[in-house]
Parts: C-alpha cells; structure tokens; sequence
C-alpha cells in the first residue's frame, strides 16, 4: 500500500505543477482580455465621449454627400394670373456602369432601360454602360409617369434624379417679352433673364447615402417650395396679346417684311396691354437664329418719321408759338428750306391749317411750325417726351436710339427733326409718347411688369411708375382732336385706320430706311402708324411698325389696316360701347385747302375787295396793290416775308426767330410801304 501511495503521489507532483501552470496562463490570458477589454472601453468612451462629435462628424462626412438641389423657379404670369412660365416636376435618369457591369447584368439593364425609354439612342445608351464610371446621366428628361414606371421596375444600378424644367405653356405667346432659360436654369432672355434674381429663388442641398454606388436621398429633404423663386405679374392681358400676334402674323403673310412689331399701351397706365415681334420663337424648343430672339419693339430704333409732326405741334401750340387756327403756306409741295437743301411733301398743298398740316402730313408746313420755336426749344421738348434716354421697362437691350445735343444740328437737320428724320426711336418710345397725348398730356413710362409676389401673395417688388406732365391738358385734347383728321378727313393719310363706330386719333409714317453709308437706302422703308381709340377717351394706344414691307410701303396701305382690325377687337373685348355720332367731329371736308388762307391775310384782303381793290395774286397780272399794315407779331420770318408780299409791303427784318416787334403797327400803310419789324428766338 505504501509502495502504491508514493507511486501515485509521484504522479501527482507533475500533474499539480502542469495545473498551476494552466492556472498562471489562465490568470495571464484573463489579465490580457481584462487590459483589452478596458483599453476597449477606454477607446470607446475617448471615441463616444471625449471626441464623440469629431467622429460622428467624420461619419457623417464619408457617408454622406450632400446633393445641390435645384429651386422650383417662380412663375410669370400675365395680369390675370394665366401662366406663361411655370417649372414642371421632371426627372433625370442616371446608371452606375461600373456597378452594373460588375454584377453581369448590362444586358437586363439596357433590355428594361430601352423599353421604358423608346426614344433613347441604342447606340448611345451602349456607349455609356460601357464606360468606367459610377455616374452617368442619360440624355433627357422624363416626366412622373415615366419615372414611376422606371422605379417600379427596380433595374440595379439606376436611379432618378429630380430635376426642375421650363415649360412655356402658351409656346410663342409673348416670347419676346417672357424670354427663356439657359439649360442650368438661368434667365437667358426677356423677363426671365431681367428678374431672374426674383425668379430663381435659393439653391438647397440634400442629403444622400452612399450605398453600393448609389446616391440615395433620405428623409427630411428640404422642401424645394420653400426655396421657391418669386412669381411675377406682368401688365400683359393674354387675350388682347393672343389678338396683336393673329393680327401681326396676317400682316407678314401680306405684305412680306423683313420685321414686324405692335404694342398696345393702356395711356392711362403706362401698362404694356400686348407686345409682339415677327419674326419670333418657341421657348420650349431650340432657337436656330438669334434674329428671332431680337425684340424688336424695344431694341430696333428707326426714324419715327411723320409720327413724329403731333409733338412739334404740341410743342407750338404749349408755347404758344402758333394757334390752332392759324394757316400756313405749304410751297405747293416743293420748299427751299436753304440754299441747298428741299423739303418736299408727298400731297402738294397751298395754305393748310395746323390740323390739316397733319391730316396731309406736310414736312413743308411742320418744318415751318418749328421755325416758330428754334432748335434749343425743339430740342428741349423732343427729350420731354423721352426720346433720346432708355425707357425704364425691364426688357433687356432696349435701345434709347439717336437724338444728337442740339448745338450739332444744321439749319435743315433741325427742320428735319421735327418731322421725324435725323433721330431714332424704338416702336415702344413712340408709342409711350404719344400715349401721353392721349392721357392729356401726361407721361407715365412704360411698364411691362405690374409686380412680384412671394408664395404667400405678398408684394415684394413694385416698379417705379414716375408720372410727369409734359403738356397742358387742353394742349392734349387740341392735338389729339387735330390727328382724328388724319383718319376721318377725306385727305387724311390714315384713313385705313377707320374702326366703325369709333373716332381714331392717330398719325401715319412712312419713313426711309438710313443706310450704312450715311444717306438713306432706296425702296427701303418703315410704315407705321399710331393711333388711339376711343380718340375723345381713349382706352388704347397701339402702335404698329413695319420694317421693309414688299410692294406698297405707305403707313396707311401697310399698317393702318392691321390697326383698324386689331382695334376693332380690343373694343369689343373691353366692351367699350360704340361712340354716337358727334357734331363736333373733325370735318371730313379737304379743310383749307383751296387756295385760301382765313386768318389776318384774309382780313387784308377781304377789306382791299371792298374797297374796289384786287391784290396782285401769285399767278394774275396787274400792279401790285397796298392793302394795309397786318399784325406779323407771332410769325417766323418766312411767314412774315410771305405775308408782307401777299398785302403788297416791303418787309425790313431784324433778328431771328419770332416777330415781336413792329413798326408801324397794325393799320394803315406807310407812305413807303415799308414795315420794320424785329424777331426774336423763342424763350
């Protein structure tokens, strides 16, 4: 037994020395995972809460990437509210090649892409998964139906991007006047290039997971509404607009011209009512020309021409430089102004009153109005009615056309200006000018935006509108009852311009195109006509200009009918109700224009008859008769000269401008037969 029990106690001593070894290794590893588990936990409190915020940020930044999210843009809208710009919800679809063809699925990607997708190119879609990349976008864009249809069909590796895009509801309607975006968004032309700083609104961005290649966007994106750009109200009414393009489309199909514009300005307002231009564009499709983008109604200047006669009457007849009455000798339609300059009319006339100066359009007669008034004054008056300076209307590139300082201007340029030639203006400077004639003599500048509105409807932005009187009100009313004339009498040059049941106060132009050489180019013209309706209380000015028109080139042949027939329907629209007849309605007779002059030479010669004497009339033989001293107080030197020889006196002139002096006065004649008489510019 003893031998037994020290065997096994032999056996024993290694066995206990074997576990006290396990023991010392288990104490150890233990020790090791006990350090490791708190280094653990230490790094893991450094990480969570000691740099819990450095890390998380860190995170977040691998993870995700923030997306820039393009604004809804704002809306542009006409006075009614009717759309003419809006952002649809469109999509971009984009592939991940790389991931696509990782996976071998380029075939089940480009089968489904293909047959949701008919119009896109086979060949291009191969080119794309082809490539080494991650992110491709295919070309175009797809509506909401499409893309439900894509997500739904769940083809690995693409996705949908959404994607504001511009659709111009109304196409070509007002293009000139709502312009177009560039592709990233921007306002390239017309109100979406000029307000685009209320109309882009404020770009976001979004975040989104990377996962296996693909962007996705995760909840709490921002609201792209609430980023939204402003919604602008224009002064156009879509309807009268709709009218001006019908209308400006059958002009160019009968008559042909290089361009074509009409505007229609409410004078009590300044309000552009409709705009259009030919040639034109669709802002929803690419433009092939830049000739097609150009608004002519505020970027082409021209010679305003004859339109231009109704303010140097106005401005006479403001000074009281010349009466409504008062007559003038038209030179029978050939005048030497100078020593080497003619004017000529186009209707040989003798004595004309001021409304029959209009009514014939006589360069000779208004060319002798502005003697009346000298070339600073005229000069002063042509920049009161705002030409020569940029029209406030935000429209990009309107022009200010070409007025030069009045000390430049040569005897006969002066002449020339107050009939509309030597200058330059736009179709809209004409029309906001002459729309101040017809608001009694008060300018209101042209506004083509009413204003803009933020998404909750409140006012954000208004333009400035800077009314200013630029004639007495009777001033006003004088001349715009002289231009019903122009449309009413029967020698009239705008009688094409008739509307049935309204009275029309209006002017025609036929101006010759200048040259790039200096002088003016042959058989190219302007034909124009302005005019507003209803003449006594007008609701309407609406302009219509006609750029190189083939065949007949006259205002009244090429323009005054499109203004008749595009009037005709904006009374009806407005519902203005048809005028009645009126006895005091401008005489539809040839006025006078017979040969006789009913003013002081009348008088003169009047009293000669009575007394048995006949004068010696341009034409009759006899001797030449005295028939008394007339009052020249008033009248220009040629006037004056005119009127001295007509009564048989010599005239001693002094000075320039205005007779204001005379001697002898009024009354019997001289035993020399002589009158001195002094003149004087104008103050």
């Amino acid at each position: 037994m003893k031998l037994v029990g020290d065997r096994l106690r032999r056996l024993a001593a290694p066995m206990a020395s074997d576990l006290a070894a396990v023991r010392r290794r288990g104490a150890l590893v233990t020790g090791c995972l006990v350090l490791a588990l708190a280094g653990l936990l230490a790094r893991a409190h450094d990480i969570a809460v000691v740099h819990g915020d450095e890390f998380a940020h860190r995170a977040k930044r691998q993870q995700l990437r923030p997306k820039r999210l393009r604004p809804t843009r704002g809306e542009i809208v006409d006075r009614g509210h009717v759309a003419l710009a809006v952002d649809d919800r469109m999509f971009r679809v984009v592939v991940n090649p790389r991931l696509v063809r990782a996976q071998n699925l380029t075939d089940r990607v480009r089968a489904g892409l293909l047959a949701l997708l008919p119009d896109l190119d086979p060949e291009r879609l191969d080119r794309e998964l082809a490539r080494d990349k991650a992110y491709r976008r295919l070309p175009g864009l797809v509506d909401e139906k499409v893309a439900d249809a894509i997500y739904d069909a769940r083809l690995p590796g693409v996705s949908l991007e959404p994607t504001p895009h511009r659709v111009y509801p109304r196409g070509h309607l007002a293009a000139h006047v709502v312009g177009r975006v560039q592709a990233e968004g921007r306002g390239q032309l017309g109100i979406e290039y000029a307000l685009d700083e209320f109309l882009r609104g404020r770009a976001t961005e979004s975040p989104s997971m990377v996962a296996r290649g693909r962007a996705l966007l995760l909840h709490g994106a921002p609201d792209p509404a609430l980023a939204a750009g402003h919604t602008v109200v224009l002064t156009l009414d879509s309807a009268i607009q709709a009218m001006a393009e019908e209308e400006i489309d059958t002009l160019v199909l009968e008559h042909r011209p290089v361009g074509a514009s009409i505007v229609v300005l409410d004078p009590s307002t300044g309000e552009i009512l409709a705009l259009a231009n030919r040639p034109t564009f669709d802002p929803n499709h690419p433009v092939p020309s830049i000739q097609q983008t150009r608004n002519l109604a505020v970027q082409a200047a021209y010679e305003p021409g004859s339109t231009m006669k109704a303010i140097t009457v106005a401005a006479a007849l403001d000074m009281g430089a010349i009466r409504p009455d008062e007559t003038f000798y038209c030179e029978k339609g050939r005048w030497q102004a100078t020593s080497e300059h003619v004017i000529r009319d186009t209707k040989p006339a003798e004595w004309l009153d001021v409304t029959h100066v209009l009514a014939m359009s006589s360069n000779i007669c208004t060319a002798k109005i502005y003697e009346r008034i000298g070339k600073r004054a005229l000069y002063r008056w042509v920049r009161k009615f705002h030409f020569g300076e940029r029209p406030p209307v935000r429209l990009p590139g309107a022009t200010a056309g070409l007025l030069d300082p009045w000390e430049k201007w040569s005897d006969i340029q002066a002449a020339n200006i107050s009939f509309g030639q030597g200058m330059s203006a736009s179709p809209l400077q004409v029309a906001a000018a002459f729309a101040a004639l017809a608001s009694e003599g008060i300018y209101r500048p042209p506004r083509i935006v009413r204003h803009v509105v933020d998404r909750d409807g409140n006012v954000v932005w208004t333009p400035e509108e800077g009314a200013q009187r630029l004639v007495r009100p009777a001033t006003a009313r004088t001349v715009l009852h002289m231009l019903e004339a122009v449309v009413e009498s029967k020698v009239g040059t705008g009688k094409n311009a008739r509307i049935p049941g309204y009275r029309v106060a209006g002017k025609t132009s036929t101006a010759q195109k200048a040259s790039r050489d200096g002088g003016y180019a042959e058989d190219q013209y302007y034909a124009s006509f302005v005019g507003a309706v209803p003449a006594r209380a007008p609701r309407v000015v609406i302009l219509v200009s006609v750029d190189t028109p083939e065949g007949d080139h006259y205002g009244n042949a090429v323009a005054a009918p499109t203004f008749a027939r595009l009037g005709a329907r904006i009374m009806r629209y407005m519902a203005v109700p048809p005028e009645p007849n009126d006895e005091d309605a401008v005489d539809a007779t040839d006025g006078a224009t017979d040969g006789r002059r009913p003013d002081r030479t009348e008088v003169a010669l009047a009293d000669a008859r009575d007394s048995g004497m006949e004068p010696d009339l341009p034409g009759s033989r006899g001797p030449r008769v005295q028939l008394g001293v007339p009052d020249f107080r008033g009248l220009s030197m040629a006037e004056a000269l005119e009127l001295a020889d007509r009564v048989g006196l010599d005239l001693a002139a002094k000075g320039s401008g205005i007779a204001v002096v005379q001697d002898p006065p009024p009354g019997p004649t001289p035993p020399d037969g002589r009158v001195r008489v002094l003149f004087e510019p104008p103050a």
